[in-house]
């Protein structure tokens, strides 16, 4: 049986001020190795968690600062440079790295922990979230050209309820859920997924009219 995990007051009250600042419940959850239950129970008790972290004369100025500047500069200009090169940075990733540049800076009795980490996101205003893989393929100088000198000649002469956008989409319309409740110990497992699908287009009108959908079935005489 897994030992769960202790949370400090400080390590509370900043849960509850990135769940004010609009993160989600199942990435903070994802990110700290916890059940999306013990953020739901932290939050409500955020009033009793905030007036003992006040108590403890630990305002949310004081949270936010940083007994390592040195550190933290050298750590942000990594941080930088990783996400300017695309690379996803987790938890532990960040937090060996941050030994590994504390250890070179001379800090060798350092050892960065869930706090120190949090702080750090909070003066930087740096998120988890989750990750766009085809966002960053597309070519900003190109789309932009596009927009301002291709685009408003291809639509003269025609109103924004006439200007379309389709896309196509499939639905496995047999295929099980991938998770079910189930009794504890019992072993879980299924037989193959069903593959059957249909082919959709979806459509709908700048001004958000939506066409009917188009369904492409199987052919009576396939080849």
């Amino acid at each position: 049986m897994s030992k769960q995990k202790q949370f400090t007051i400080e390590e509370k009250a900043n849960v509850i001020f990135r769940l004010k600042k609009g993160e989600k419940n199942s990435n903070m959850a994802n990110e700290l190795g916890i059940g999306h239950s013990t953020i739901s129970i932290i939050w409500k008790a955020r009033d009793k968690i905030e007036q003992e972290f006040q108590n403890e004369k630990l305002s949310v100025k004081k949270f936010r600062n940083c007994t390592h500047t040195d550190l933290d500069n050298v750590l942000l200009r990594w941080f930088k440079n990783q996400r300017n090169l695309c690379i996803p940075i987790n938890g532990s990733i960040f937090q060996q790295k941050t030994n590994e540049l504390a250890e070179g800076l001379g800090k060798h009795n350092f050892n960065c922990w869930t706090g120190w980490i949090q702080r750090f996101r909070a003066r930087h205003n740096i998120v988890f979230s989750t990750i766009n893989g085809k966002s960053k393929s597309v070519n900003t100088k190109i789309t932009k050209n596009w927009l301002e000198k291709v685009w408003p000649k291809l639509r003269e002469g025609y109103t924004d309820d006439q200007i379309y956008n389709a896309d196509k989409t499939r639905i496995f319309y047999r295929m099980l859920p991938n998770r079910t409740l189930k009794f504890k110990g019992e072993k879980c497992s299924t037989g193959k997924m069903s593959k059957e699908r249909l082919a959709v287009l979806v459509s709908a009108s700048i001004t958000s009219k939506k066409m009917k959908l188009i369904i492409i079935g199987k052919s009576r005489n396939p080849q």
